[in-house]
């Protein structure tokens, strides 16, 4: 738990490092929300006054300038979060966006020269706050269509530059963010490969270790003549598989180490030509004194090649065999310690 949220103050601090460096203000959880929510009000503000389809009835544009209305109540809200103003809870401040007092207050609070910034000048910033402080979302509905387009346009554009400087920090956050985790995911991906690799180069130094080359092999029976002579499991009498034991019961291949040895797995490739079904189901069992015998693996599904992987076991010998009534046939055995 600890190490995830060292992770997390990790990306956090690699955020306000970058947006220092930038000479941006860092934004606090809380305005970065109350800045989502005034661009999504100005967003769907535009879309009501310039829609891609006709709307059935007259009036969006006075519906775009209540939205924007609410975009600039977020906006000035999240601009007292950012100066450090903001009161415990937001309930002091207002319970709706259209509260015509919390928005003067918000107003109020708000540095003269943002406001003339966003306006264009002292002079438009003062016919806004008319617009917006004293008249209502019926107000706007009142206006001649030609006046509810022109209100809607000079609140939408207020609305935007009052959000720019906040959405601009918060892009670049956004995107410190971004290239912090696709660091972590690219880390990930690059221990994730080592792991595969790893795993590679330790199978094929077990192949290294094979004990099968020097193990002795024997059948419960021979089919035909096709039977490599032990202990080579390579010949051209059987390019497919080094053994073939007759239909019966049972039927197995017996390894002999020639001695006790340490064994941990066993790597079995099915025979190549076809026929793979009749090595289901197949055990791997081990014994020191071929009396008693112990399985230390089984595959019941169908395969070309298994390694199976187990506790090791001190052995001598190894005993592959199905467990029903077929023939059986391998094209080679690993033994590996």
């Amino acid at each position: 738990m600890s190490g995830r949220f060292q992770a997390l103050g990790w990306l956090r601090w690699g955020s306000g490092a970058a947006l220092r460096s930038a000479k941006l203000p860092l934004l606090s959880a809380r305005c970065s929300t109350l800045v989502g929510r005034a661009q999504l009000a100005n967003l769907l503000s535009q879309r009501s006054a310039r829609p891609s389809d006709p709307p059935p009835f007259p009036g969006s544009d006075a519906v775009a300038c209540e939205l924007s209305r609410q975009a600039i109540y977020w906006a000035l809200l999240a601009l007292r979060e950012l100066d450090h103003k903001a009161p415990e809870s937001a309930a002091e401040v207002a319970a709706t966006p259209t509260d015509a007092n919390a928005l003067l207050q918000l107003w109020s609070e708000a540095a003269p020269d943002t406001l003339a910034r966003a306006a264009g000048g002292p002079e438009e910033a003062q016919r806004l706050r008319g617009e917006l402080l004293e008249k209502s979302f019926a107000d706007f509905a009142e206006l001649s269509f030609d006046r509810q387009a022109s209100a809607a346009e000079r609140l939408h554009a207020f609305a935007e530059r009052l959000i720019e400087p906040l959405a601009h920090p918060q892009r670049a956050q956004e995107l410190v963010w971004v290239r912090r985790f696709q660091l972590l995911l690219a880390g990930l991906v690059v221990l994730i490969g080592l792991g595969f690799v790893f795993r590679a180069l330790k199978e094929r130094h077990d192949l290294t270790l094979d004990l099968a080359p020097t193990a002795s092999f024997k059948t419960s029976s021979q089919f035909d003549d096709c039977l490599c002579p032990s202990p080579s499991q390579s010949c051209d009498a059987c390019p497919n598989y080094f053994f073939h034991t007759k239909e019966e019961s049972h039927p197995y291949v017996v390894f002999d180490l020639q001695r006790v040895q340490s064994l941990s797995a066993v790597v079995v490739e099915n025979r190549r030509d076809g026929y793979t079904e009749r090595a289901l189901p197949l055990l791997v069992q081990v014994s020191s004194d071929q009396k008693h015998w112990k399985t230390v693996a089984t595959r019941k599904d169908d395969f070309s090649t298994w390694r199976a992987d187990f506790s090791t076991q001190q052995t001598r010998w190894v005993k592959l065999s199905v467990a029903r009534r077929d023939f059986f046939h391998l094209a080679r055995v690993r033994l590996i310690p």
